[in-house]
């Protein structure tokens, strides 16, 4: 069975709502007797008339009405959703959601944001921040378009680019007696009281592992699941604590970070992605931004 085209149906649609031949061929960039040939093509295959024409007049038939009834909505719902994809595929409107480790968000997406509504103001930003396990699941379910995460390197299920290593600093208040050194050698710490997080964060794992052949430091004074509330108990002279340097506060602060020796740790920060998944405009265009910028979070 012939079936009708999604010309045949506009055409329809705009004389019926028009009531005009005249007027819905020029609505329609149409010629009349090209817009009379669509109508008649769509008569012929519908076995049925939809239009009853004078010299002078145009109008709906009953059946002709029942059917304008049902396809009318449908005709401009799909014509909003061309428009939409077409504004989306521009930039002009769509959106982008992202995917952040907590430690990572404020240090590396508020001024990308920024540049990115400058050049899109159309398009909508979504940011997802959550613990490093999350963020990486949420690109693998399909939640964000894509990620960073300092986890999934050797995840078959996603892409990792580098973007930037990130080492651990000693996070101090700005009047410790460490918080002038050039460095800090881990056995030293014995020495202060410090607070550190729990298991549940990836990054005591990460720790755990660089440091399996240092002597472990005494008891800490406080566990916590998240590094940020760790930069407030330093903040609050309750003692010093090991964190990513991304997460500490923007000079000047109360809080400062001392680079830490013997070892030396740290982490490397990069863009996850959905394996084999392409990326829509928005997506890549904020992507491109965000690579182009790596690097530069440490410098400043």
């Amino acid at each position: 069975m012939l079936k009708p085209t999604l010309a045949d149906l506009r055409a329809f649609v705009t004389v019926g709502q028009l009531q005009s031949f005249a007027a819905a061929a020029k609505a329609l960039h149409l010629s009349q007797p090209a817009l009379s040939r669509r109508i008649s093509h769509l008569e012929d295959l519908l076995g049925v008339r939809l239009f009853d024409r004078t010299t002078r007049s145009v109008a709906l038939t009953v059946l002709g009405r029942r059917f304008l009834g049902q396809i009318g909505g449908l005709v401009e719902d799909l014509d909003r959703s061309v428009l939409s994809l077409r504004d989306a595929a521009e930039l002009e409107a769509g959106d982008v959601t992202i995917g952040c480790v907590f430690s990572a968000v404020h240090h590396f997406l508020p001024p990308l944001i920024r540049t990115f509504r400058e050049r899109h103001p159309g398009v909508l930003v979504r940011i997802i921040e959550e613990g490093a396990d999350e963020v990486l699941a949420s690109v693998k379910d399909g939640d964000a378009d894509f990620a960073l995460n300092y986890i999934g390197m050797q995840d078959p299920e996603v892409e990792f680019t580098p973007l930037l290593k990130e080492p651990y600093v000693l996070a101090c208040p700005a009047d410790h007696p460490l918080a002038r050194r050039r460095s800090v050698r881990w056995e030293e710490l014995a020495q202060y009281p410090h607070a550190r997080v729990s298991h549940a964060s990836r990054n005591r794992l990460f720790i755990d592992q660089a440091l399996a052949e240092v002597p472990p430091l005494p008891r800490p004074v406080c566990e916590v699941r998240h590094v940020s509330t760790l930069i407030g108990l330093v903040e609050n002279g309750l003692g010093v604590a090991v964190v990513p340097q991304l997460t500490l506060p923007r000079r000047p602060a109360s809080v400062v970070g001392v680079p830490l020796q013997q070892p030396a740790i740290g982490r490397t920060i990069g863009m996850i992605r959905r394996s084999g998944r392409s990326f829509s405009p928005a997506a890549a265009a904020f992507a491109q931004l965000l690579t182009r910028a790596s690097g530069k979070a440490l410098r400043k």
